[in-house]
Formats: structure tokens, C-alpha cells, sequence
């Protein structure tokens, strides 16, 4: 199979093929044209393009989803689009010249061939069903009667219509001597045969008795030449087309010319015409197909006189089309001899476009317009004469005048002339003696005509209509046949002459007697049932005196002819007690099919046909004596019977030769000539003579017997039926039963398996979530290394950031050491300034004093910003009570300089007592602190360890004892030591700050000392005390920084080493870490608070 890609199209090789798919895909017709499918046939040849096979015909079945196509080499090939298969139903070997569907029989198809024959073929079985003979020419088409009971096969001869149940010839049509005929086809939906002349005159006539009933409107004295012809489905409406560019067009309800449709320029001749059906336009058949000789299919409105589209080019020019019945496929084929296959749907969505202008001439014709046509006559009316006679009023207008010659069940030659020759019993009998037989082709004529058959159809008919005679019911199994056609043509005849005289229902031995004839003459059952009869009533009519024993009146005629012409045979049978029954009733009950071949049968027969009767036990008597070398030699009664039921070395013509010699020596008395009656023939009539010449009373005590056993068969029949029924049913419910206790045990053991299945699932779940626990731990670990790595760089940021911040702190206690060492040096030189002032000149100690007082302010203002207004206020209220005691200590020192010692060593006792207040308070504001620090230590402790205490129980089941407790331990040893550390910490910034906070005191009591020198002008003081004291108390506090740095750097180093300890800690240290955390946080945010 090869797909056309741009076009989505199949093309499909056959290449002799058997079967195969018609579509390896879905394809989608061709948008230009709708073509859907391509066929050819290509056989491997000579060249390498192989030989190219061309299809001829084809033909849509009746449900519109098949067809069928036959090419040049009689290859008939079945498509069957629904299912997208094809099958090779036959090779014939001869060209196809036309094709149909039976319609009655679907599974069948009519094939006509080159050889002047039509076959039906079954295409489920791929066999030939019949052969119908008898045509003198090719046939060109075929036509179906709408019951699908007749068959019109036409040629240029003549038009034979044939029965299609018994595949039997009814009547031969043929044309007269002056004008041919065209064409004839039956009207659609009616019981109407049109005939069209070569004169394109058109008459019906009726179908069952061939009378003439009407004449087509005639068109004028313009000859068309019509040589193609369609209707509609319902047979409305006829058109014609021919050598010239005009379509007429019929009405057949009024029979009338209806119009005539001028095609367009390019078209000079038709060479088809077909209608689409009414699936296609909505019910009526409007679109007509148009082949012409350009080999361009064109679709036109007949109506509205439109060319709505086109099928082919000049390219792929058409021969031959044909339209589905539902209207959705065209099939053609073309000049190459590919079968295209084109969709209707696609090509009518063409219709929306406006068609490509053409020149289109509608003539409307009426009635009387062709009758007022110049010179026209009205013709007479055609009448059907039997063949052979004259018409009794000849027509009068004899160049446009035509015949239909009718034969009543005969072929070709007339009923007693063959090509010419006058038939009578002596020329024939001379012609069967000179040359042994008679002419193949005319023997069945002349049997018919010897035997004088009446061919009575109605009498046939109603013992037809009988039905299967019980006898014959069981046929095939009796008598098996392979092919069930001639099988049921054999059960048809039996039954009709066990009907007919019911001793042939009895007759055992009938189907073999009746065979021979039925496979001779299967086409044409009414000659074959007449043929039968006639020769049961004549040269079996004295069979049935001793029925239903043998005839033992005729094999004693046969004993006595071998007793006369052959004794020592004879004497050889009864030497071996071979009888009659074995040596002569085998001849007669197989009327010698059983020896003979079928020439040599057809050639004794037409002997036995052509003399009286009684030359058929002629025959017998002188097939033994013939045989008689063969026979002497056979001893025992085996070798007998297989010799008379078996062919044999007999010469056929020496066997005829002496059944004559034995009819002209025989003498009277022994004779079977003058012994039995000559031929008598079936009477003519309504129905056939009555036989008799049976023992009535036997055959019917055997028809009582018969119908008794049958009614006891049928009743044990019934009965075994009800205990078969009865046993099934037994059978069946213990088949349930056990099917039930299969179908619980395999419940019980899938509910086994199952649980099974389930526990292995449960255990691979149980598995899957060990993994899953793992990994879950897995991934636990590794979150917790990400926290501890997280944490780690945390808590190294935290150290950086601890260090920062301690590098902030020893930079601020730099600079506040320096600030102290500039202050403590800037103190010594005021205190010198002052002494050496106070030696040198009292007054400049009021304003050294003043200077002093104005620093202390100033120093206290910038260290104390964050006082509000109140404090500005009272320090302004300081200030001016500090210059209004400047100003009264100056002029006291101005009036008094004896005093002065004595107020500075007031003044000195002054500045210690604050000092010792002031250590006081220091003291006791650091056991404040230190107690409220520990308080909140405490406090923040307690909350660690119950968190604490909260993980470590949710890790008591997942951790191991030894690292809990080597993890509880390690956490309370590192909480001490992060408690004593925070503790000296806490220690040293309160210290820091009482320091900072003493200094302020210092300086702000020495202020207002000095402000306030009064107060102590009653103690005695010196100075050189207040110097020492002074320098004792700076030495203290230099100490004590001393100490203070040196423990801020020890702590530093500490810090800096658990740090250190923490990174590299293990599990358990890291749980610790969860513990010590917090601790160092609130170390962290103490010593913050403290700093």
C-alpha cells in the first residue's frame, strides 16, 4: 500500500492477492475531487514495471457498502468498504462484461463472461452456485427485477430472462428482422420491462405475461442514436443520451418528454448516464451523471439544468461508473484500468460555490409539439408474436418499427426445427445409429423433444408449493452432497415425485436413479421433474408390481434375454448362485450411472431415448454379454458385487451395437419390445397423470409404518429430549455445583493468597518504613549538622560579634582610663596650682577655686546630658550659689587668712567622710545588684533546664543512656562554669559602673565642697593632708582598674575557648549546646545590661 501524502489518498496494489485491507489508516478524500482510493492490479512479468491487469466493471450491492470489480483476466474481486477488506471470489478465466448483485440473495453475484455465459458465484463460500447458458452473443448488461426472482441479461442478439430461484430460462426476447434492440432493463417499482430499439423508439410491456402496454412519448423524425439509459429509484423519471450532446428526459407517470438538456460544447457524445440516489439530494433524484466521451463523469441538475461538479480529467479519463445505493461512493474505472473511488460528502461541499459558467440549452418539449412536427406519423404499437410466426398485422412503418421474438421455455432452436431442419423420430434415430449420439448442444432440445415434455409450470408449481416431502427431510444425511445447491435442487425434485405418487417416498433407491438427470439439467428443475417422470412411468413402470421387493417380472425378462443370447454366462451365475438381484438389478435401480462414465452414459441414453422402452433391458442383457470374459472369471460373490457397482473396460459403443442385435434376433415371445408398452408421455394440462402401478396397500402400510415410527421417533425423540434436557440440567447443576465449590475454594485460596499477599506487603510496608525511618533519621541528622552548622556559624558570628563589642569595651576603657589619667593629672596640677597659690597670694585661690568649680560643672554637664530640665534648673541654682559662696569666701579670705588653715583641714575631713559615704553606698548598691542578678540567673536557669529537661526527654528513646548522661553531665559542668563566668562578668561591669559612678560622686561632692566651703570652716584642716589622701585614693583606683583589665582579659581568653569547644563537640555536646545556649544568651544580654 502506497499513501499519496499531500492529498491523504490510499493506493492500493493488488498483485494478486487473495485478501488484504483496502486502508492501512484513516484517509481523507482529496479536496480537488474527492477521490478516496486508488486501485490497481500489477503482476510480477518480464519487465520490471510487472504486467498491468485492467478492471472492466464493477456493481454496489443493494445496502450500498460492497462492490464488487472483475478485470480483463475474469478475476472477480469483493471490496467491502465497512469492514476495509477485499477478498478474490473467483478466477474465471475470462473476461468480464458485466456485473450485479443478487437481490434476494446478497451473498450471491451474477457474472457475466466472454464465453456468452452468466455465473453466480457465492461469495461467502467462493463457488459456483449455477451457469446460465444459451445466449448468442456477448452480454452486455444485466438487469434485476425489484422482487430479485427474474434476471434480464441482454446482448446484441437477443435478451434472455431468466428465473433466479430455479436458475432456469423463462423467456427468450428478440428483436425484429428490420430494427434491433438497444437496450432492455426493467422500469423501477414496477412490474414493467422497457425495451429501447435501435430506432430510439421506447415500449413497456408486462413483466409476467410480456403483453405490450405503452410507448415512451416519441421525440421526432431526428434520429439521437441513444445508446445509454437511466431512471430513478422510484421510476419517475427516464433519461436518454447518445452520439450527440442532448439529454432527453421522460416523465413516467404521464410517459411523456418531460425536456431535453443541451450538455456543454466539449461533450459531442454519451457514453453513460446514472442517477445519484435520494440520500443525495433530500428524496428526489435531481442529480444526474453524466459520462461522456472526454472520459469526464459531470453531476448536473436536471431540473434546474446546473453543472453542480465533475469527476475525472483528461488525465484520468473514465470508462465505466457506477453510484452506491445510500449515495456516498461513486466507484469508476478508467481508461488505464484502475478502480477509483471517490467520496459524494466531499465532493458536495462543493456545491456552496458558485459553478464555473456554462452554456446550457434547455428545449421544452410538450406532447403535441413532436406530433406537429412536419412529415411525423404516428407509429403503431409493437406486438409480441411467438417466435417462428408471422405477426398477424405487420407494422407499417418498417425502418422505425420493432419486434420482441418470444420462446415459451425453449432455447434457441424452435420447438421441431434445428437451424432449419424439421425434426421427426426416424431422422433422428438414423442420426443416433450413424454416429452413436447426438450433438451435445442439442441434446437436451431433442431429449425434451423425443420424451415430448408438456412443461406444465402451473402443475409443477403446486406440487413445488408442497414443500419437502417428509420422506426427504434427512436427505443429506441419506444421500451427503457437497454442493448444497445441487443438494437442494435433488431434495426439490424428490419431494415433488413423492408428492406426486407417494411409492417415490417409499423407494430407497430413488436418489440414485434421480441423480444422474439432476446433475444434468440442476439449471432447469421443470424439464428435470418432467424428464424423471416420464421415465419412472415408461421404463420403470413395471418396477413397483413387487415393491417393495425387485422387479422380479423384469430381471426375468433380462434372465431370459441372457439365457437366449448367452447361456454359458447364465450358467456361470447360477454355478455361483449370482441371481438377477445381483447381476441385473444394480444396472437398472442406477439406471447404469454407477458403471458408466458420463459420456458413455449421455451416449446409452440417447440410444435408449431414441427406441422403444424396452431396449433399456436390451442394454442390461447386452452390458453382460459384453462383459462376459470379465465376468467368467469372477468366482466369488464379492468380486460380483463390486463389478456391477464399479466402472469397468466396457466399450460403450459395442454395448449399444448388440442391445441392437439383440433387439432384431431376439424373438417375440422373449422380446421386451413386443413384451412391454411403447412410450407414453405426460398429458398436457393442469396437472400430470396419476401413477399407480404399485401395490396400494403395501406402500400404504409403508406410509402408515413410516408415519408411525416417525410420530414413535418423534415421541422418543421427545422423550430423549426431556431426559437429555433432564440430564443436562442434572449435568448442569452439578456442573454449578462443583463450579460453586471451585468458585469457594478458589475464594477461599485467593483469600489465602491474599492474606499472604498482604502479610508480604505488610512486612515489605513494615521494610519500607524501616527506610523511611532511616532516612527520615537520616535526614534528621543531616538537619541537625545543617542547624549545627547554621548554629555554628551563629555562634560564630555572635563571637565576632562578642568580640567586637569586648574590643568596644577595652577601647572605651582606654580612652575612659586616659580620660581618668588626664583628669587625675590635670587634678595634681590644680592641686599644686593651688597650693603654691595659697602660699603665693590668697586671692588667686578664689578664683582657682572658681576655675575648678566652673570644670566640675562643665564635666558634670557633659557627662550627665540625659538629665532633664530639672536637673538643668538645679544645677543653675548650684552654680549661683557656688559664686554667691565664692564671692563671701573671697572676701572672708581677704578679711581672714588666719582661718584659712583651719577651713581646709575642715574642708579635708569633709572630702573623706563623703569618700567613706560614698564607698558605703558603692558597697551596698553593688550587693543590690549582685543580688538582683542573681535572682534573675536563677530565675532564667530554672527555665533552661525544664527546656532542657523537655528534649531531653523527647530524645530519651531515639539517644543512647551513655550519651544522655555523658550529655546531661557535660551540660551541668559547662552550665557551671558559664554561670561562675557570667557571675565575674556581671561582678566586673558593676564594678566598672560603680567605678564610672564614683567618679562622678567624687566629683560632684568635690564641687560642692568647694562651693560650699563653709560648711566645714568649724574642723581644722591642712593641706598637705587633703594632698595625700587625695593621692592615696587615686593609687587605690588605679589598682583596682589594674585588676579589673586583667580579669576582663582572663575572661576574654575563656570565652574565646569554649567557643572553640563548642565547634568541635559531638552529638551530645550539641544537645548540651541546646542547654548551655540560653545561658549564654543571658550571659550575653547581662553583660550588655551591664556594660
Amino acid at each position: 500500500l502506497n499513501f499519496v501524502a499531500g492529498a491523504k489518498m490510499t493506493e492500493i496494489d493488488i498483485n494478486g492477492r487473495h485478501s488484504g485491507t483496502i486502508w492501512l489508516r484513516k484517509t481523507q478524500p482529496r479536496a480537488s475531487d474527492g477521490l478516496t482510493a486508488k486501485i490497481t492490479h500489477v503482476q510480477p512479468g518480464i519487465t520490471p514495471q510487472g504486467k498491468h491487469i485492467r478492471f472492466v466493471r464493477l456493481a454496489f450491492n443493494h445496502y450500498g457498502n460492497s462492490f464488487i470489480a472483475g478485470d480483463q483476466l475474469g478475476d472477480i474481486y469483493l471490496f467491502n468498504l465497512t469492514n476495509n477488506r477485499f477478498n478474490l471470489i473467483q478466477r474465471t478465466g475470462l473476461a468480464c462484461t458485466a456485473l450485479a448483485f443478487n437481490i434476494k440473495r446478497p451473498t450471491e453475484i451474477l457474472v457475466a463472461l466472454a464465453d456468452y455465459t452468466v455465473r453466480c458465484y457465492d461469495t461467502e463460500l467462493h463457488e459456483q452456485v449455477a451457469c446460465l447458458k444459451g445466449h448468442e452473443a456477448s452480454i452486455k448488461s444485466l438487469s434485476l427485477h425489484p422482487s430479485g426472482r427474474l434476471l434480464l441479461a441482454v446482448s446484441s442478439r437477443d435478451s434472455v430472462l431468466w428465473d433466479l430461484d430455479c436458475f432456469a430460462r423463462k423467456r427468450t426476447l428478440n428483436g425484429g428482422e428490420d430494427v434491433g434492440v438497444q437496450d432492455v432493463f426493467f422500469l423501477p417499482l414496477t412490474n414493467t420491462i422497457l425495451t429501447i430499439f435501435k430506432d430510439d423508439t421506447i415500449h413497456g410491456w408486462e413483466t409476467d405475461t410480456l403483453e405490450y402496454k405503452y410507448q415512451v412519448g416519441v421525440i421526432g423524425e431526428s434520429t439521437q442514436h441513444f445508446r445509454s439509459f437511466a431512471t430513478t429509484q422510484d421510476g419517475r423519471l427516464l433519461v436518454a443520451g447518445g452520439r450527440t450532446r442532448l439529454l432527453h428526459l421522460w416523465t413516467m407517470e404521464t410517459r411523456k418528454l418531460l425536456r431535453v438538456i443541451q450538455l456543454p460544447a466539449k461533450v459531442r457524445s454519451v457514453k453513460q448516464l446514472l442517477f445519484l440516489p435520494n440520500n443525495f439530494d433530500g428524496g428526489t433524484s435531481e442529480v444526474l451523471g453524466v459520462l461522456a466521451q472526454d472520459g469526464i463523469l459531470r453531476f448536473i441538475n436536471v431540473h434546474s439544468c446546473k453543472l453542480l461538479f465533475q469527476v475525472g480529467s483528461h488525465d484520468q479519463m473514465l470508462s465505466y461508473a457506477q453510484a452506491s445505493s445510500t449515495g456516498t461512493n461513486v466507484a469508476a474505472v478508467s481508461e488505464k484500468g484502475e478502480l477509483l473511488l471517490y467520496s459524494i460528502s466531499a465532493i458536495a461541499s462543493e456545491l456552496q460555490q458558485p459553478p464555473a459558467p456554462l452554456l446550457r440549452v434547455v428545449k421544452e418539449m410538450g406532447e403535441g409539439s413532436s406530433n406537429k412536427r412536419k412529415g411525423s406519423k404516428p407509429q403503431t404499437p409493437r406486438k409480441v408474436t411467438p417466435a417462428g410466426h408471422k405477426s398477424a398485422a405487420p407494422f407499417r412503418n418498417s425502418s422505425r418499427s420493432s419486434t420482441i421474438m418470444l420462446q415459451k421455455g425453449r432455447t434457441s432452436p424452435t420447438h421441431d426445427t434445428i437451424m432449419g431442419v424439421a425434426l421427426d423420430m426416424e431422422r433422428l434415430k438414423g442420426i443416433v445409429k450413424g454416429f452413436g449420439e447426438y450433438p451435445h448442444k442439442y441434446r437436451c432440445f431433442i431429449w425434451r423433444f423425443l420424451l415430448q415434455l408438456p412443461d406444465n409450470h402451473t402443475a409443477y408449481s403446486s406440487l413445488l408449493d408442497k414443500g419437502t416431502h417428509p420422506s426427504y427431510a434427512n436427505l443429506h444425511e441419506v444421500y451427503p452432497i457437497k454442493s448444497r445447491k445441487l443438494l437442494r435442487v435433488l431434495q426439490r425434485a424428490l419431494s415433488a415425485l413423492a408428492h406426486w405418487a407417494p411409492v417415490f417416498g417409499e423407494t430407497a433407491y430413488l436418489p440414485e436413479l434421480v441423480f444422474p438427470f439432476i446433475k444434468l439439467f440442476q439449471n432447469n428443475q421443470l424439464a428435470t421433474f418432467e424428464i424423471l417422470a416420464t421415465v419412472l412411468m415408461n421404463w420403470c413402470g413395471q418396477w413397483f408390481e413387487y415393491f417393495p421387493n425387485p422387479p422380479l417380472n423384469v430381471l426375468a425378462m433380462v434372465e431370459n434375454l441372457l439365457a437366449y443370447h448367452d447361456a454359458e454366462l447364465l450358467e456361470h451365475f447360477v454355478g455361483h448362485s449370482v441371481t438377477t438381484q445381483i447381476y441385473a438389478w444394480p444396472l437398472l435401480q442406477t439406471l447404469f450411472s454407477e458403471v458408466l462414465t458420463r459420456d458413455e452414459w449421455l451416449r446409452l441414453w440417447d440410444n435408449i431415448f431414441s427406441n422403444h422402452p424396452g431396449y433399456f433391458l436390451l442394454a442390461v442383457a447386452s452390458y453382460l454379454t459384453c462383459s462376459r470374459h470379465c465376468l467368467l472369471h469372477c468366482a466369488s460373490m464379492e468380486d460380483f458385487e463390486f463389478f456391477f457397482h464399479h466402472q469397468n473396460a466396457v466399450h460403450i459403443g459395442g454395448v449399444i451395437a448388440e442391445a441392437y442385435r439383440m433387439m432384431e434376433t431376439t424373438p417375440t415371445d422373449l422380446n421386451p419390445v413386443h413384451q412391454l408398452q411403447p412410450l407414453v408421455p405426460l398429458s398436457k394440462g393442469a396437472s400430470y397423470p396419476i401413477f399407480n402401478k404399485y401395490p396400494n396397500f403395501i406402500v400404504d402400510y409403508q406410509v402408515q409404518e413410516r408415519e408411525r415410527i416417525r410420530q414413535e421417533e418423534s415421541e422418543y425423540l421427545r422423550q430423549r429430549q426431556s431426559a437429555l434436557e433432564l440430564e443436562r440440567m442434572t449435568e448442569q447443576r452439578r456442573h454449578e455445583e462443583e463450579a460453586w465449590y471451585r468458585q469457594q475454594q478458589l475464594l477461599v485460596d485467593a483469600e489465602q493468597q491474599r492474606r499472604e499477599m498482604i502479610g508480604v506487603e505488610e512486612r515489605k510496608l513494615l521494610e519500607q518504613r524501616k527506610r523511611l525511618q532511616a532516612m527520615k533519621r537520616e535526614l534528621r541528622i543531616k538537619e541537625l549538622k545543617m542547624l549545627d552548622g547554621a548554629r555554628q556559624r551563629f555562634m560564630q558570628h555572635h563571637q565576632q560579634v562578642k568580640e567586637v563589642e569586648l574590643k568596644r569595651l577595652d577601647d572605651e576603657i582606654k580612652r575612659k582610663v586616659l580620660l581618668r589619667e588626664e583628669e587625675t593629672k590635670m587634678a595634681l596640677d590644680d592641686a599644686d596650682i593651688k597650693a603654691v597659690e595659697l602660699d603665693a597670694q590668697k586671692a588667686l585661690l578664689e578664683q582657682e577655686l572658681l576655675r575648678k568649680h566652673e570644670e566640675a560643672l562643665q564635666l558634670i554637664r557633659t557627662n550627665v546630658v540625659a538629665h532633664g530640665q530639672q536637673e538643668d534648673i538645679e544645677r543653675g541654682l548650684l552654680e549661683r550659689a557656688l559664686e554667691e559662696g565664692g564671692v563671701e569666701d573671697k572676701a572672708g579670705l581677704l578679711n581672714a587668712q588666719s582661718r584659712l588653715g583651719h577651713a581646709q583641714l575642715r574642708q579635708a575631713n569633709l572630702q573623706m567622710q563623703q569618700e567613706i559615704a560614698a564607698l558605703q553606698q558603692l558597697n551596698d548598691l553593688e550587693r543590690e545588684m549582685n543580688n538582683d542578678n542573681l535572682l534573675q540567673r536563677s530565675q532564667a536557669i530554672a527555665v533552661k533546664q525544664k527546656q532542657i529537661s523537655a528534649l531531653a526527654e523527647g530524645l530519651k528513646d531515639q539517644e543512647k543512656t551513655l550519651l544522655r548522661e555523658r550529655g546531661k553531665l557535660l551540660a551541668s559542668t559547662r552550665t557551671d562554669q558559664v554561670t561562675d563566668d557570667d557571675r565575674r562578668l556581671g561582678k566586673i561591669s558593676q564594678l566598672g559602673q560603680a567605678r564610672i559612678g564614683l567618679d562622678t560622686t567624687t566629683s560632684t561632692d568635690t564641687t560642692k565642697s568647694n562651693a560650699v566651703p563653709n560648711i566645714s570652716s568649724d574642723e581644722p584642716a591642712s593641706a598637705d593632708l587633703s594632698v595625700s589622701s587625695w593621692v592615696k585614693r587615686r593609687e587605690t583606683l588605679d589598682r583596682q582598674e589594674a585588676e579589673l583589665l586583667s580579669r576582663v582579659r582572663s575572661l576574654r581568653q575563656r570565652v574565646i575557648q569554649q567557643s572553640s569547644l563548642h565547634s568541635s563537640g559531638d552529638v551530645s555536646s550539641r544537645n548540651t549546646s541546646h542547654s548551655t545556649e540560653p545561658r549564654s544568651s543571658v550571659v550575653t544580654h547581662t553583660t550588655n545590661h551591664n556594660t
